[in-house]
């Protein structure tokens, strides 16, 4: 898998996100569906826990942790480790660690709607752009769907560095349904690929419950210290063999995370 080019990289800083179109083979989104499917029949048998939107029609909830050994297939490994790898050392430019990596789900007609929203930003705080700065470049997440017809990430474009404006500010404030001025729908398909800032103005929208497998994921560059939001995986992700069993690229992602794992109450992002 390529690295993304140096314009690509550019238009990902000024407008905080990239979508690449089929990044990935079919082979490999076959692999990471069925990765999935046997996930669902585990917790069916009661091998794995998970939260069920229809246990019945094998519809989980969003689902964390999928590199931790209860949930660990073959398939997550191989995939960041070649796939995944070079992208995300070009987005970070340089050595990365694991901090999040797990699934966005709906379905069964339950709907789901959040507020428009920054992920560990400051809206409206007079030092937000300072803060929205010093951390550029150190993170970067990402949306890959497993299911077609995805489109229920919706962003403002290139708001991702600046303070926010009243209008963003009053649209965050009125609730889940608020419209968002400039705001885009990123529309993916299986294969595709959506990187984008935590801290653009951004909402999850799926109003009329329907199938959604989006493979959710989060690195930040290896030096960061383990903060409060992705805390309390070292227990998991140290249980003997676990990390033999995947491959060293991989692996290494989470040797970094626990190599920076604090010895006493994590930080917050804000506190750093």
């Amino acid at each position: 898998m390529n690295s993304p080019s140096p314009d690509q990289l550019q238009t990902y800083n000024e407008q905080g996100y990239l979508i690449l179109r089929q990044a990935f083979t079919a082979p490999r989104i076959q692999a990471l569906h069925a990765a999935i499917e046997q996930m669902i029949e585990r917790a069916r048998r009661n091998q794995v826990d998970l939260n069920w939107i229809d246990r019945k029609q094998g519809l989980p909830e969003r689902t964390s942790h999928l590199l931790h050994p209860d949930k660990y297939d073959p398939a997550f490994g191989d995939w960041l480790a070649e796939d995944l790898a070079p992208q995300l050392e070009a987005f970070l430019g340089g050595p990365a660690r694991h901090s999040l990596f797990g699934m966005l789900a709906g379905g069964g007609g339950q709907s789901y709607t959040m507020a428009w929203h920054r992920d560990i930003g400051k809206p409206g705080a007079a030092d937000e752009a300072e803060f929205l700065q010093k951390h550029h470049g150190r993170s970067v997440q990402f949306n890959a769907p497993l299911v077609a017809a995805d489109h229920f990430l919706h962003i403002v474009p290139a708001s991702h560095l600046r303070a926010s404006t009243q209008d963003e500010l009053m649209a965050a404030a009125a609730g889940d349904d608020a419209d968002m001025p400039n705001a885009l729908v990123v529309e993916l398909e299986p294969g595709d690929i959506a990187y984008y800032n935590a801290n653009l103005w951004h909402r999850g929208w799926n109003p009329e419950g329907k199938k959604r497998w989006t493979l959710h994921c989060a690195f930040w560059k290896a030096e960061y210290p383990i903060m409060r939001h992705e805390y309390g995986q070292r227990e998991a992700l140290t249980t003997p063999g676990h990390l033999d069993k995947m491959p060293t690229a991989a692996a290494l992602y989470i040797r970094r995370y626990l190599e920076q794992y604090p010895n006493g109450d994590p930080l917050d992002l804000r506190d750093l």
